[in-house]
């Protein structure tokens, strides 16, 4: 950015299916493992003398100084990847380059999603590919496309704080995973593994059974503006100027709830940045998790609520209680929207009753009616991945109706 001011700089923004990869190994750091591999051959493949390579959020960005081409690309096999490029010129002061850059990476980074789902669009530059949209998406999936990228680097001339060493740093306040090796040597056999999660980010929460919204999503609220492009009513810059102005307030948001979390439960425990919208840690009780996330909920009251999912350490390793700790979020998943206590949080081991369990099966089975691809529908994918796990965690009157999914 410095040694650009006043000049072009050309960038290249690398996305990657993320979850599918999730899914297909059927662990999430295993899953994320495959990706960081793929994406580092991807930025070691490029010539280092020209190229610099960062991230942006969970996406590889390649910048080189000057108007040029895009780099070579090298990907591994096993992973699916989209990637888009571009000019920016940056001028003004650096707060003015800087931001510049990061809106830049946004449209990149919607670019390189669509290419990634669409591998039939073969132009690479991102205004063209993003021009595209109204073309080729209807409006909901033009709106999931606006609201995808959700972490952005704060700080630094926005009059935010900058993170800390030992933050993470497009959180400031929130610890970074960096110091997850740390946590994990300091455990003990009493503590709990958690794992907390933002529900319908994406779309929002509904209460069940009455159908009041609960929570706003990134992307519901840009129906409107996804709708009047697709028809030719807006341009794309003015749709990509206002949907990055809202980004920001969601992001904000996002920082404000897990900074949240992360404050309430120290200082007897630590929670770390280790998921997009999430944290994963240690706490030494149900109690002390329970009050951090009810508090984290009413501070984005009607914008964001998280669950949690938990399970006791006891003699297990971390590997083990990872999972267990996964199935319990898994469980919250499919309890959003109602007034049961584990739709906030679930302990791994403890059954749900059965009025909660009769929201559970209301949610797969639904979700079993649907298709692949539909919003939620990876959770009937863990649903029968963990088929031995629920049917420990269902009543048995529930049993028989869980085993026809």
């Amino acid at each position: 950015m410095a040694e650009a001011d006043g000049h072009e700089v050309t960038m290249a923004v690398v996305t990657s299916a993320l979850r599918a990869s999730v899914e297909e190994t059927g662990d999430h750091d295993a899953g994320l493992r495959k990706v960081r591999d793929s994406l580092a051959l991807v930025a070691s493949g490029t010539d280092r003398d020209r190229w610099s390579a960062s991230y942006y959020g969970k996406d590889l960005v390649l910048v080189s100084t000057g108007a040029g081409d895009p780099p070579r690309m090298r990907f591994a096999n096993g992973v699916r990847h989209g990637w888009a490029w571009d000019r920016v010129t940056l001028g003004g002061g650096a707060a003015q380059r800087r931001e510049s850059l990061l809106f830049a990476c946004y449209k990149m980074s919607m670019a390189a999603r669509l290419r990634r789902d669409r591998p039939e669009i073969q132009e690479t530059r991102a205004a063209s590919v993003i021009g595209e949209v109204p073309h080729v998406l209807g409006v909901a999936q033009a709106a999931s496309l606006l609201a995808a990228v959700l972490v952005r680097p704060l700080g630094g001339g926005d009059g935010v704080r900058g993170a800390a060493l030992d933050e993470d740093p497009r959180m400031p306040g929130v610890p970074s995973a960096d110091g997850w090796t740390k946590s994990v040597e300091e455990r003990t056999a009493t503590d709990f593994y958690v794992v907390t999660d933002v529900h319908d980010i994406e779309w929002g929460t509904l209460s069940r059974p009455r159908g009041a919204r609960l929570t706003e999503g990134n992307a519901l609220g840009l129906l409107p503006l996804a709708e009047a492009w697709s028809a030719g009513r807006l341009s794309t810059t003015a749709v990509l100027r206002e949907t990055y102005r809202r980004r920001l307030a969601r992001e904000s948001d996002l920082l404000e709830h897990l900074r949240t979390l992360s404050d309430a439960v120290r200082p007897t425990g630590r929670l770390h940045a280790t998921l997009g919208d999430g944290l994963s840690g240690l706490v030494p009780d149900a109690e002390t998790m329970r009050a951090a996330v009810t508090a984290a909920n009413r501070r984005t009251e009607g914008r964001m609520h998280s669950g949690v999912g938990m399970t006791p350490l006891s003699s297990m390793d971390l590997a083990a209680a990872r999972e267990r700790a996964h199935f319990s979020l898994h469980v919250t998943k499919t309890l959003k929207g109602t007034e049961c206590p584990e739709a906030v949080l679930h302990e791994f081991g403890k059954p749900l009753d059965t009025e909660g369990a009769g929201y559970a099966m209301d949610c797969l089975t639904a979700l079993a009616r649907g298709r692949a691809g539909q919003p939620g529908y990876h959770h009937l994918v863990h649903a029968r991945r963990w088929r031995d796990w629920w049917l420990e965690h269902l009543p048995s009157s529930a049993r028989a109706a869980f085993i026809r999914l």
